[in-house]
C-alpha cells in the first residue's frame, strides 16, 4: 500500500487552480489572506479496497467553495464557480484526473451540497461543498 494522500492533493490542485479570480487551497485559508471567492479542497478518507492481484484504495475528497458578499449573497458566485470545478474534475463519468503512481479508475460525484448563507456583521457568505469519491489502482510506490 502506498499512500495517495499528496499525489492526489498535486492533482487537485492542478486541476481546480486557474479559475478566474478563485483562489485554490488545501486543508484551509491562510490567516494572510481574505479573498471574497475560494476554493478549499480538504478531508481525503482512503479506505483499503484492495484485492489478491492489486492495491486499491477508495478514497474521498471534499471541495469547498466559498463566496462572500456586503449586504446580500444570492450563491450565484458558488454556482458559476462549482461549474468549472465540475468541468475540471468531473467532466464526464471516466472524470480527467491523472496522478503520480496511481490510476484514478472512476470519479463519482457522492454529494453536492449548498447550506444556507451565513451573515455576520454586513457580510453574507454562501457555500457549495462536493465531495467527491473515486477509486484508485495503486501502481507503484513513489516515496
Amino acid at each position: 500500500m502506498i499512500d495517495v494522500n499528496y499525489s492526489l492533493r498535486i492533482a487537485y490542485n492542478s486541476a481546480l487552480t486557474g479559475i478566474a479570480g478563485v483562489p485554490v487551497f488545501y486543508g484551509a485559508v491562510p490567516s494572510t489572506v481574505s479573498p471574497d471567492t475560494y476554493i478549499v479542497f480538504r478531508s481525503i478518507t482512503n479506505t483499503d479496497a484492495s484485492t489478491m492481484n492489486s492495491s486499491d484504495t477508495d478514497t474521498t475528497i471534499t471541495v469547498e467553495i466559498q463566496t462572500w458578499t456586503d449586504g446580500s449573497n444570492s450563491g450565484l458566485s458558488a454556482d458559476m464557480i462549482a461549474r468549472d470545478v465540475f468541468n475540471r474534475v468531473l467532466p464526464n463519468p471516466s472524470g480527467i484526473l491523472t496522478a503520480d503512481g496511481m490510476q484514478i479508475v472512476s470519479t463519482r460525484l457522492l454529494n453536492d451540497t449548498s447550506p444556507p448563507p451565513i451573515s455576520q456583521a454586513n457580510r453574507v457568505y454562501q457555500s457549495r461543498v462536493l465531495t467527491f469519491g473515486h477509486k484508485i489502482y495503486l501502481r507503484s510506490d513513489i516515496s
